[in-house]
Parts: structure tokens; C-alpha cells; sequence
């Protein structure tokens, strides 16, 4: 009797196990393409210097419709990004403060990877939604290694 108990436990146990598999293959999100290794924290154009002023600034200025941060310009009149996070993109002092929650990690000067502002705006974020939220549009591959080489040249106020 105690054979047939076992025997029946585990039959049981596997079949609820495939069906808790099937139920919560139905309600995973679709996040986007696995990145785990993909991402490189190096420099992709040596050659050129990044200017946080010239070339990082200004992505970070455009509107959303032209997938820039608006929502985290307090000179926007939607100011969404900074009221719900408390992330600052106006300067290169309220970006290195960070937000409520990301403070330092949201550039790790010479480590792209390690960057919140990277994670965000790439194809796959870690948490909550790709920004900016609502896109596409969204940075271009070549926007995201644009701001990627900025901060692994150290990320200069430059």
C-alpha cells in the first residue's frame, strides 16, 4: 500500500507541475531578448571622445516623440519621469545624483553595463519598462553606443 501511495504522489506531483508550467508560460511578460552577456563595457569608437554637452545632452533634451526624456526636464511641461522617480536630466550634476532610487548606480562612470541610464533605454531593462515610456520611438542602436562610450570613457562633464 505504502508502494502504491508513493507511486500515486509522484504522478501526481509531476502532472501538476507540467500544468503550473503551462499556466505561467501563459502570463509572463514579454520582456524583450535575452541580454545577459551581451552587453560590452567598452569604448565601441575609441577614436572619438564623447561630449556629455554636445552629444549626450542633447538625446536626453529632445522630446519623447523623438525619443527624447522630456518627463525628466523640469523645463517640460510634463515633469511624469522626475515626480515619479526623482531623476533629473537637465544638467550633468542632477544626472549624477541619480534618482530616488538609482542615486549613484545611475551612471557607473567606466562601466556601461553597470549603468541604470544604459539598462533603460536599451531593448531588454532589467526592471519596469524601456524608456522613454510609450515608445517606440526609443534610442537608436547607435544613440545607446553613443551614450554607452560616454560613460565608458569615465563620463566626463565634458
Amino acid at each position: 500500500m505504502k508502494t502504491v501511495m508513493v507511486a500515486v504522489i509522484a504522478v501526481v506531483s509531476v502532472f501538476a507541475s507540467a500544468t503550473l508550467e503551462a499556466c505561467i508560460a501563459e502570463v509572463e511578460p514579454e520582456v524583450g531578448p535575452l541580454r545577459a552577456g551581451t552587453c560590452k563595457s567598452h569604448d565601441s569608437d575609441p577614436d572619438h571622445d564623447v561630449s556629455f554637452k554636445d552629444d549626450v545632452l542633447v538625446l536626453f533634451q529632445r522630446p519623447s516623440a523623438q525619443a527624447g526624456c522630456s518627463c525628466h526636464q523640469p523645463s517640460s511641461s510634463r515633469t511624469s519621469g522626475i515626480d515619479a522617480t526623482g531623476l533629473s536630466l537637465e544638467t550633468y550634476k542632477s544626472l549624477m545624483r541619480g534618482g530616488n532610487a538609482s542615486h549613484d548606480t545611475i551612471v557607473v562612470p567606466g562601466d556601461p553595463c553597470a549603468s541604470l541610464i544604459v539598462q533603460k533605454v536599451s531593448n531588454a531593462p532589467p526592471t519596469g519598462s524601456r524608456m522613454p515610456p510609450g515608445g517606440p520611438p526609443y534610442l537608436s542602436p547607435p544613440e545607446i553606443a553613443l551614450l554607452s562610450d560616454w560613460i565608458a570613457e569615465g563620463a566626463h562633464d565634458n
